[in-house]
């Protein structure tokens, strides 16, 4: 077996069933679950009908690339979303579906480090699981950056040693952040985009929280809004995951994308066709539906 399994830990979520698997809730009072997070609302109409009345697709193979239409969807929801230059996102060349962004973030690092150099991954702390797991596996070193109330929340970039990012390949970001609910400035996003390009690292963005905010008139900025911002026309060096699992109350659908640089998407591409996770068909349109629609959104 590979030695490197031997560095996770029990996955945070399954010690939690163990813990709560005893447990009951005082029957006078109503049941707040506060353990994995989630929905309180149903799965929109528009997805479940398209979703059922595409089960005829079961009979043909997916492409790990995924339909036309499919990243067409995203490319526009995208642009629409986060204000970005129409034709800004290719959707041939800068989009790919993902079973969920779980899967996505474990695979895209394993794709993108290079073991042989003494990498580093930095991360916020505390942090989804999946980026400390993926880095370990991929043989990386985690480099931890705290959040805190001095720092906002969000991990100060400019406390970490140079000799940190030199090593550095692949740096994870989270906002809006979980569990913090701290949002990243674009002007956040656009230094550490400077510092990629300084000492050559990749940044992931993890932007599955991006539609859950409470001012209607200023939604969360993403990595790719803040790239244009920066003049990286390509997204170089940029990537970010997006998920319908929060966005669109269907976490039992597992389906998102990744979206950025297709210098960091086509060899990703590549290794996913190896890994085969390629998204249903029926799912796709599943999915399609969703991107398409903000009103269940709202």
């Amino acid at each position: 077996m590979n030695s490197l399994l031997g560095k996770l830990r029990p996955y945070p979520f399954e010690r939690l069933r163990a813990l709560l698997a005893d447990a009951a809730p005082p029957s006078a009072l109503s049941h707040i679950a506060m353990s994995i997070g989630e929905p309180r609302h149903p799965a929109p109409r528009v997805v479940l009908n398209a979703f059922t009345q595409n089960l005829e697709t079961l009979g043909n193979y997916p492409a790990t690339a995924g339909l036309p239409q499919f990243r067409a969807s995203v490319s526009a929801w995208l642009t629409r979303r986060f204000s970005l230059p129409p034709g800004s996102v290719d959707p041939s060349s800068m989009v790919l579906p993902v079973n969920g962004t779980r899967e996505a973030l474990f695979a895209f690092t394993q794709a993108v480090i290079d073991a042989t150099r003494a990498p580093i991954v930095a991360m916020p702390n505390p942090f989804y699981q999946i980026y400390e797991g993926a880095s370990l596996v991929a043989g990386a070193e985690p480099y931890f950056l705290e959040l805190d109330e001095q720092n906002r929340f969000l991990p100060d970039l400019d406390r970490v040693p140079e000799n940190v990012w030199r090593r550095c390949q692949l740096l994870f970001l989270c906002s809006p952040n979980n569990p913090t609910g701290a949002v990243a400035s674009l002007e956040y996003l656009r230094h550490a985009i400077e510092l990629a390009d300084r000492y050559d690292f990749v940044i992931a963005a993890d932007e599955c929280y991006s539609e859950i905010y409470l001012d209607e008139a200023h939604p969360p900025p993403g990595l790719l809004q803040a790239a244009i911002g920066a003049g990286h026309a390509a997204f170089e060096r940029c990537v970010v995951f997006h998920s319908l699992s929060k966005r669109s109350s269907v976490p039992g659908l597992r389906s998102g994308f990744v979206a950025g640089d297709p210098k960091l998407l086509k060899p990703f591409l590549l290794y996913r066709t190896y890994h085969g996770c390629a998204m249903s068909v029926h799912t796709q349109l599943a999915s399609i539906a969703a991107w398409d629609d903000d009103t269940h959104v709202a």
